[in-house]
Parts: C-alpha cells; structure tokens; sequence
C-alpha cells in the first residue's frame, strides 16, 4: 500500500527525488558522511519511504546498535509524518508498517556477509518473510576490503534485494578519487550503483548524488532535509 499523496511530494520522497526510484534488485547504494551527521536516521527514512511508498518489504540490519534503539528512530519518525500530513495517525502508521518490517543486530565481530545471508534464509523458512530492500547500518568501512563489498553485491543478487549502507568519513583524511568519490569508498565505487553524500550545513541537511548508475555528479539538484526530522520539508 502506497501513501496518500504523490512521491514527488512526500516528506519521504528522498530516493525519488535523489534518483528517480529504488534501487533495482541486485544493486547497491551508499550513503557517505561524517561521524554524527544522520546516516542513520538517513538510511530509517530511505527503509520507511521503501515501505510507505512502495510497499516493499525491508530488512534492517544494524551493527553494534541495540534493536530497541532502531525502533525508536522509527516511531520517531512516524510521530514526524503524523505531525506533518493529515488523514492517519500513529497507530494506524504503525499497523501499516511494521508487517513490512523486520530488524536485525550484530556485533561487529559476529558480522560477515554469510551470516547475513543465512539470517536472511531463515527469515523466508520460518517467518515468511521475504525482504526486497536491504539496509545495512554500521558497517565499518575503515576495515572493510573490495571483497566484502563485492560479497555484499552477489548477495544483493542472488537474493534480488536492492541494498542500502553507510560508510564514515573522517576530516583527517581527504583522499577523494578522479571521479570525486571520497574516502572510504574511492576504490570500490565501481560496484556501487549509487553513492550519496551527506553534509550538514546551518540550518538543513544537503543530499548530494555522486553516482548513479554509470554516471558520476550527474546533473540532479540537491536533496535538501529538515536536521530535526530527516524529512523533505
């Protein structure tokens, strides 16, 4: 079930506005940022739009956070959307969304890609739940190699899931590669069909494509988010 007004605007239209639609089954997207700046609160609200939107089942796997604190980002969320648009409320919201929503935490050490893909297993055997939309929150890009990012992807495929991750930049390290792809993704971003970054200013939250698909700093304008609400305002 979609939302009552269109994506184009809706307070939660952020990959809409961004890149057109949701990833496709088998691809994956970054979201880049500094420590504190909101990827994910970022990433809560690309999972809610997939679910609100578009109806899609969404898994949210999050590393070294505590389940009960993602929730909370997600009725955080929903209270904003209440707050901003007329004719639903919580409770309702509520009962539209998590049946499409299930969550999952790691310890950074317990993590791989083949535990994921197991869980993943396991949810379809024996909840019946089948996820079209990934969201991997914490994943420490500083100790990350190709490969894993590269499981990650044939794991998207093999499951036709468009997956969503954040990577963490630092101030101390600038390194940024020929196509404008920052540290720590500049020597992967070939298998990465979009990368987003995310960049506090004053009094908003700016949204920039670096990638998508092929093309890198396509001609998109910016995305501009409330720094309270992580919505489109």
């Amino acid at each position: 079930m979609g939302a009552d007004i269109a994506p184009d605007s809706n307070p939660l239209g952020l990959v809409t506005k961004t890149l057109g639609a949701p990833l496709e089954a088998g691809n994956i997207g970054v979201i880049i940022g500094r420590a504190g700046v909101g990827k994910t609160a970022f990433l809560t609200h690309i999972a809610l739009e997939h679910m609100m939107l578009y109806g899609k089942k969404v898994l949210h796997v999050c590393i070294d956070e505590v389940v009960d604190k993602i929730k909370v980002w997600y009725r955080e969320f929903l209270k904003n959307i209440v707050a901003l648009q007329s004719g639903e409320d919580m409770a309702s919201l509520q009962r539209r969304t998590e049946p499409l929503r299930f969550i999952l935490a790691y310890l950074h050490h317990t993590f791989n890609p083949s535990k994921l893909e197991q869980s993943i297993m396991n949810l379809r055997e024996q909840a019946h739940f089948e996820p079209s939309v990934l969201i991997l929150d914490g994943l420490d890009f500083d100790h990350v190699t190709k490969s894993d990012i590269q499981e990650l992807l044939h794991l998207a495929v093999r499951h036709s899931v468009g997956l969503w991750m954040s990577a963490r930049t630092h101030r101390h390290i600038s390194i940024t590669n020929e196509r404008g792809v920052p540290y720590p993704c500049h020597e992967m971003d070939d298998l990465f069909h979009a990368i987003l970054y995310l960049e506090p200013e004053p009094e908003t939250v700016r949204v920039s494509v670096i990638k998508q698909g092929e093309n890198y700093r396509p001609a998109h304008a910016d995305v501009i988010l409330n720094p309270q609400t992580y919505l489109i305002p």
